[in-house]
Formats: structure tokens, C-alpha cells, sequence
């Protein structure tokens, strides 16, 4: 499979001050990965959403999406009867470069603010990730 890591795009980065105290010592995490597919341009895009709550109360949201340049010789081992069939294993690949960027991006835009204390855990997607992706092709 040939592809080449194109652009990255933050979507949304906002930060809840009103919602953190002093006291905040933990937070949780919520998640979310969707794919895309623009067969025009052959690029395919991994979105991350992630959300940072303290007892329900959102503290940070933000979405990155990261965009694949396919191939084109490449789409043609993805192509199942008029369909492009991306497998699982692709799909956690690409949710995981992405994911790494957003703790990237996390750390950076929260440095020198209290939200800097809390790390974006690790994510493996491989246990998340079960079904592949599939568009018209």
C-alpha cells in the first residue's frame, strides 16, 4: 500500500476554563475516529475527536483531521465489485498517526496551563479498530 502523509488540519481546539478548578486531580477521556474517503483527489482523511471532561463538565474538545494521498495503483488492491474496501489493519494505522499528532497538539496548545497536567493517554486502536471501511470505487 503506497501513501503519503499530505497535510494535517486542526478543526476545533477549545478549552473550557470556566469548568476547571484547583481542585480538579483527574479527568476522563472520550474518543472518537472517523474515516472519509474523496475518491476525486484519492486522499483519505482519519478525524480524531477527542473530549476532556472533570464529572461531565467538558474541560477541552478537539479535532484533528489527518489526510492520506492514496495511490492510485494502490486503490486497485483495495477494489472489491465497484467498491474500495480499506482493511481494518490500514485503518488502525492511519487512526494512530493521526492520534499521535493530537497528543502532540494537546500538549503543545496546553503548555504553561493547568490542563498541561493531564497526558492524552496511548490508544491502541487495534482493539477498537474491528470492521473495515468501505466506499463506492
Amino acid at each position: 500500500m503506497m501513501y503519503r502523509f499530505s497535510r494535517m488540519e486542526l478543526a476545533q481546539f477549545a478549552v473550557f476554563d470556566e469548568n476547571y478548578s484547583v481542585e480538579v486531580t483527574e479527568v476522563q477521556y472520550k474518543t472518537e475516529v472517523q474515516f472519509s474517503f474523496d475518491k476525486d483527489l484519492s486522499v483519505l482523511c482519519s478525524k480524531i475527536i477527542v473530549n476532556e471532561t472533570c464529572n461531565e463538565k467538558p474541560l477541552l474538545k478537539a479535532e484533528l483531521n489527518s489526510y492520506f494521498d492514496i495511490q492510485k495503483e494502490s486503490l486497485n488492491l483495495l477494489r472489491r465489485e465497484g467498491r474500495l474496501l480499506f482493511p481494518p489493519m490500514l485503518l488502525v494505522q492511519f487512526a494512530s498517526l493521526c492520534y499521535g499528532s493530537m497528543r502532540g497538539v494537546i500538549y503543545a496548545k496546553t503548555l504553561g496551563t493547568p490542563l498541561s497536567n493531564f497526558v492524552l493517554p496511548p490508544v491502541y486502536f487495534a482493539n477498537i479498530i474491528n470492521n473495515g471501511f468501505e466506499v463506492e470505487g
